[in-house]
C-alpha cells in the first residue's frame, strides 16, 4: 500500500478501516483490532486488511522480526538485552532503547524508514506507567484509546498526569488528513469593522466564528466537527500576524497598505490563500494594499509573485524569495516591513554548528527598529531556546538599541489546533504538541 494511502497513520487502529469507513471513522476507537504476530507493532481489524497491507509491511516487518530472532527478544524494545528489561525502567530507558531499534532496521533495510515506520517504532503500544508490551495484559484508556496500561492500579497512577493530555490524544486518533472544504458551507468573511470591536478576538476559533457568522465548537464531537477544526487552523498563521499586530497597536497606527516579511519560509505559504489573506481587510478595513515577502532556501519553484485582487479595490502581492534573507537582503530591493514572522522557527536547531543559518539572519532583522519580529515553536523548551537565541544575537549585533521582548513563549492561543505526538518521550511539558504552539514576538527599541 502506498504511503499516502496511510491518512493520518496511527499504530492504535486499522488504518486501511479509517481510510476507507469516512462516514464511521468515530466508531472506530471502539474496534477490536489484532496486532502483527511479525513485529508486534502495528494492528489491523481483520486478515483480510492484513493481507491488503502486507505489500507496503513486509520489508519493515521483516527486519523486526529479523531482529527479534537474532537477539533471542520478544519485543522490539527489548533490543538492549545485554542490560536489564525496559519493563519498570525509566523513559530514557525507553528513548534509548527506540533510538537502537531505529538505527538497527535502517541498517538492516539499507533505506530510511517512511513515515508510518518511524511512527510504529517511536509509538510502541506499550504500558504508559511500567513500558509492559505484553498485549493480553494492556487496556486502552476508554476516552482516546491510544494510552495503554496493564493494570488499573497504573491506569488511577497516570491519571492526573494523562488527563491532561487526553482530549488531545482523542483529536489525534481521529483526524484524518485530507484538507478541509469547508468554504462551500461558510462562505465568505462578513465585512466587520475592526474599529467597532470592542476586543480582538481571544483565540482562532473565535476569529474564524466572528468572521463567518458561525459557532465552530472547540471539542469536535461529529464528522463535521473534525473538519471544521481543520478549517479554523488553516487560519493560524494569518491570525498570528493580526494579533501581533493588535498587540503592538499597529492596526491603528497603519494607513493603507502593509508590508510582512515571512523568514524561514516553507510549506507554510498554502495558507495564504484568497480566503485567510482576506482575514485582514476583515479586521484592518483601512488597508487597501498588502505585500508579503516569503523568504527561505526551502521555498519551493513558484511563480516570483502572485497577486491576489479582491472586487477592484483591494489587493495581496505575495513575492517568493528562494535563499537565506541575510544573503538576499543586501541584493535585492525589499520594501521596509512593519512585520516579521517566522513559524514554527527552529532558531536554536544549528546553533554553533556549520549548518547554522539563522545567526547571521537575525542579526540582520534585529537591526530594524520598531518593528515586532514574531515566531513560534512547536513547544516549550524549543521556544525558550529559541527566545534564548535571540536574545544572545541581539545583544551582540545592535549597538544603542535594546531588544525587548513584548511576548516570551507564551502559549499560543492563535496556534494550529490539530494535535501532534511528540517523539521525544523525554519531553515531559509537551507530551503532544501544536505547529505554531508557542509564540514570542521581540522589538528593537532606542532607549
Amino acid at each position: 500500500m502506498e504511503e499516502h494511502i496511510y491518512n493520518n497513520f496511527n499504530p492504535t487502529r486499522c488504518n486501511l478501516c479509517f481510510t476507507r469507513a469516512v462516514d464511521r471513522r468515530l466508531a472506530l476507537p471502539d474496534q477490536k483490532v489484532r496486532f502483527c504476530k511479525g513485529c508486534r507493532l502495528i494492528g489491523y481489524c481483520g486478515e483480510q486488511h492484513q493481507k491488503d497491507d502486507w505489500k507496503s509491511h513486509k520489508d519493515f516487518c521483516r527486519a523486526v522480526t529479523k531482529i527479534l530472532t537474532l537477539k533471542k527478544i520478544d519485543h522490539i524494545i527489548e533490543v538492549r538485552n545485554e542490560n536489564e528489561t525496559v519493563i519498570g525502567g525509566t523513559r530514557r530507558d525507553l528513548e534509548c532503547a527506540i533510538s537502537l531499534a531505529e538505527c538497527l532496521i535502517i541498517s538492516m533495510l539499507q533505506r530510511k524508514l517512511r513515515q508510518h515506520e518511524y511512527t510504529l517504532l517511536r509509538f510502541p503500544n506499550v504500558c504508559h506507567v511500567c513500558f509492559e508490551y505484553d498485549m493480553s495484559k494492556l487496556k486502552p484508556c476508554t476516552e482516546c484509546s491510544q494510552i495503554f496500561y496493564c493494570s488499573e492500579e497504573h491506569r488511577l497512577e497516570d491519571a492526573g498526569k494523562h488527563t491532561r493530555w487526553c482530549e488531545m490524544y482523542r483529536i489525534n486518533m481521529l483526524l484524518d488528513a485530507d484538507y478541509p472544504n469547508r468554504l462551500e458551507a461558510f462562505g465568505s468573511p462578513k465585512n466587520l469593522d475592526a474599529f467597532k470591536l470592542t476586543r480582538f478576538p481571544a483565540n482562532t476559533f473565535e476569529l474564524v466564528n466572528l468572521a463567518y457568522g458561525v459557532d465552530i465548537p472547540r471539542r469536535p464531537e461529529t464528522v463535521k466537527d473534525f473538519n471544521d477544526l481543520k478549517f479554523v487552523s488553516n487560519y493560524s498563521h494569518i491570525s498570528i500576524i493580526l494579533y501581533a499586530l493588535n498587540v503592538t497597536f499597529m492596526t491603528e497606527e497603519l494607513q493603507t497598505s502593509l508590508v510582512i516579511y515571512v523568514v524561514g519560509a516553507e510549506d507554510e505559504i498554502v495558507y495564504f490563500d484568497y480566503n485567510t489573506c482576506s482575514m485582514i481587510f476583515t479586521f484592518m478595513p483601512q488597508i487597501r494594499n498588502v505585500i508579503i515577502h516569503f523568504i527561505g532556501p526551502a521555498i519551493s519553484s513558484i511563480k516570483d509573485e502572485i497577486e491576489l485582487n479582491y472586487e477592484g479595490a483591494r489587493s495581496i502581492r505575495m513575492h517568493y524569495h528562494k535563499g537565506f534573507f541575510h544573503v538576499l537582503e543586501p541584493l535585492e530591493q525589499m520594501e521596509r516591513p512593519q512585520i516579521i514572522v517566522s513559524y514554527n522557527c527552529g532558531f536554536h536547531e544549528h546553533i554553533d554548528s556549520n549548518k547554522d543559518t539563522w545567526t547571521h539572519t537575525l542579526a540582520r532583522l534585529v537591526r530594524f527598529v520598531n518593528i515586532p519580529i514574531v515566531f513560534t515553536s512547536y513547544t516549550r523548551e524549543e521556544a525558550c531556546q529559541d527566545c534564548a537565541i535571540i536574545y544572545s544575537i541581539g545583544k551582540r549585533s545592535i549597538k544603542k538599541k535594546e531588544l525587548v521582548f513584548v511576548k516570551r513563549a507564551i502559549d499560543n492561543p492563535y496556534k494550529d489546533y490539530k494535535p501532534l505526538r511528540n517523539t521525544d518521550h523525554m519531553d515531559g511539558c509537551d507530551e503532544l504538541y501544536y505547529s505554531n504552539g508557542y509564540l514570542s514576538m521581540v522589538i528593537s527599541r532606542v532607549p
